[in-house]
């Protein structure tokens, strides 16, 4: 398993997967999300739910545990492979140090680097290389936890609690799991998420336009080796499955000390 150890932890710092997850989960990081999708009014009337949410998330996102099991699953489906050669092992490091920059940017830096990037002629290799990632479909993932994490400070906000606070657990375990599998459905939600995943997907486009020709031919043949598929699978899987399961601990985690009235 030590090439495939190799290949999953490349494959994490290609994808920017610690950084996504800590961003997205760490203290504070989960009601800030959630306010963004809140409605003006109900964002006036959400802070208390949205503490009682920063208190649960607390306990409930694991930032280390969760890429770490993301890792693992990715090695296993990796299994077998070859680990990365020092060519693709650099240009994954020089692509990593490409996106930290440009998250450590303001807002003025951000657009100048993207419109500068964004304007350069579209190139297959590149293209070809953002269709092999998974950052939209993990941007997905965020999108739909954010959501339905905000969809519950919403009705704890408007005193709507006793829906949740009366479901035994396993009725609650069984109703997000349900609201999981459904997706994003109404309109308003799903045209967010649409911007969301596209946004994400020219963010990526343009640090790959960054990038020397000589990295992303690496890169792309990197991904497009024969494991490349399957590790690609088993890390949107598992991010999925480690955003759902500490979200559902969060939810129940928030409804249980909500004050019942």
């Amino acid at each position: 398993m030590g090439w495939a150890q190799d290949r999953a932890q490349v494959l994490l710092q290609f994808e920017g997967v610690q950084a996504r997850y800590q961003a997205a989960y760490a203290s504070g990081a989960v009601s800030r999300d959630a306010r963004q999708l809140l409605e003006p009014s109900d964002q006036a009337i959400a802070d208390k739910a949205l503490q009682a949410l920063d208190a649960a998330a607390a306990r409930s996102f694991d930032v280390a545990a969760s890429v770490a099991a993301i890792q693992q699953e990715v090695a296993a489906a990796g299994k077998g492979g070859a680990a990365p050669s020092p060519q693709a092992q650099a240009a994954v490091a020089r692509f990593s140090k490409l996106r930290a920059d440009y998250a450590a940017m303001d807002d003025a830096g951000k657009l100048e680097f993207f419109n500068r990037e964004r304007a350069k002629p579209a190139d297959s290799a590149r293209t070809e290389l953002l269709e092999r990632m998974a950052v939209a479909d993990v941007r997905e993932v965020d999108f739909s936890s954010q959501l339905l994490l905000s969809s519950v400070v919403k009705q704890l906000a408007r005193g709507n609690a006793s829906q949740f606070t009366s479901l035994p657990d396993r009725t609650l375990d069984m109703a997000v799991d349900t609201l999981w599998s459904r997706g994003v459905t109404s309109p308003r939600p799903r045209n967010l998420l649409i911007v969301a995943r596209e946004f994400e997907k020219q963010v990526t486009q343009a640090l790959l336009a960054a990038l020397p020709d000589a990295d992303v031919a690496a890169l792309l043949a990197w991904r497009n080796d024969a494991q490349a598929a399957a590790e690609r699978e088993a890390l949107v899987g598992t991010y999925r499955a480690e955003v759902k399961a500490s979200g559902g601990v969060a939810i129940r985690t928030l409804v249980r000390g909500w004050p019942r009235s």
